[in-house]
């Protein structure tokens, strides 16, 4: 038995990869891009277990070539372009290829594998959008995406729950919050940074880290390996669940000022200063708090809820963001 992991040499899925390799499952990573030296430190002696296959999910051929020789047993849908709107307008068509015609690749993919165990659809919230007047968010909560990520992430989370239905599949969607830790880079899926790399680029550039407040910015930053744990158990789970769709969120949300603190603590010379609009090198969501994330039925159902403390989680990234950069 073995487990292929789509985008399996990106940032979030990585972390996958070394969980279910770690556990002795032999884990193939299909992805377009090469294992760089930092997926091989990273993967340790774990990448004994680890296949590398090259290839394109839109290439259904090469993807049920791989799965087949391997002998898949079960799938972990990962592969994603998550584009800013620069992308967005540049490359519309490739963006919804991969995220949407990618996932359906992968399904029909593994609807033909003898022996098929569980299809796994790595989800995000950003498919809930905007959700105006909402203190709260749940999975029954209205999805209302309105950028292609998003959008991409809805359908092809819908389409793998629908071909669970059609052809009696053991489908599982997750949907990762802000998530944030070691392995966060440049692959050719992921070319912008989350907001904590931004600000960090600011500050290994050698400048100051200039925002409008410190009340700002809330995000439920979720540590990348508890994220990873939650997929894994997503993956492990006993079937059928009684629910096929799961939030993985943190349930805290944290604004731009504990960031900025956690960052002087651990990276000396960093500096920050509150500024006018005006004179900020760093823009911040002033006055707006999205709703907190509930994790109740991930804790229910599978188990989990993140081991990692905000601190703590902290501490480990900027610990690799010492040592390799913000890249």
């Amino acid at each position: 038995m073995a487990t292929l992991v789509t985008g399996g040499n990106g940032w979030l899925p990585s972390h996958v990869v070394r969980r279910l390799a770690h556990a002795g499952e032999t884990v193939v990573s299909y992805d377009l891009m090469e294992p760089d030296d930092f997926l091989r430190e990273f993967l340790g002696s774990d990448v004994e277990r680890v296949i590398f296959e090259r290839g394109d999910v839109t290439d259904r051929d090469a993807l049920r070539g791989a799965a087949t020789q391997h002998g898949i047993t079960s799938l972990v849908s990962a592969a994603a372009i998550t584009p800013r709107v620069d992308r967005e307008r540049r490359e519309p068509e490739r963006i919804i290829e991969v995220n949407l015609g990618g996932t359906v690749n992968a399904l029909e993919v593994a609807r033909e594998l003898p022996g098929f165990r569980r299809f796994v659809q790595i989800s995000s919230v950003a498919v809930y959008g905007d959700v105006p007047g909402a203190t709260e968010i749940d999975e029954d909560s209205p999805a209302n995406a309105t950028n292609l990520y998003g959008i991409t992430k809805l359908a092809g989370e819908r389409v793998a729950l629908r071909y669970g239905d059609l052809f009696g599949l053991d489908v599982i969607a997750v949907r990762p919050s802000n998530v944030y830790g070691p392995m966060e880079r440049v692959t050719p899926g992921y070319a912008g940074a989350t907001e904590l790399r931004e600000m960090l680029r600011l500050h290994f550039e050698g400048k100051p880290i200039l925002v409008e407040s410190l009340d700002a910015s809330y995000r439920d930053w979720t540590y990348a390996e508890d994220v990873a744990e939650g997929i894994e158990r997503a993956w492990a789970a006993e079937g059928p669940l009684s629910h096929r769709v799961f939030l993985l969120s943190g349930n805290q949300q944290h604004a731009v000022g504990e960031v900025l603190a956690a960052f002087q603590r651990h990276l000396p010379g960093l500096t920050y200063r509150v500024v006018p609009k005006e004179e900020a090198n760093y823009s911040v969501d002033v006055g707006t708090r999205p709703p907190d994330r509930l994790n109740r039925r991930a804790a229910e159902h599978l188990g989990w809820t993140p081991r990692t403390s905000f601190a703590d989680g902290m501490h480990e990234y900027l610990a690799w963001i010492a040592v390799n950069g913000p890249q």
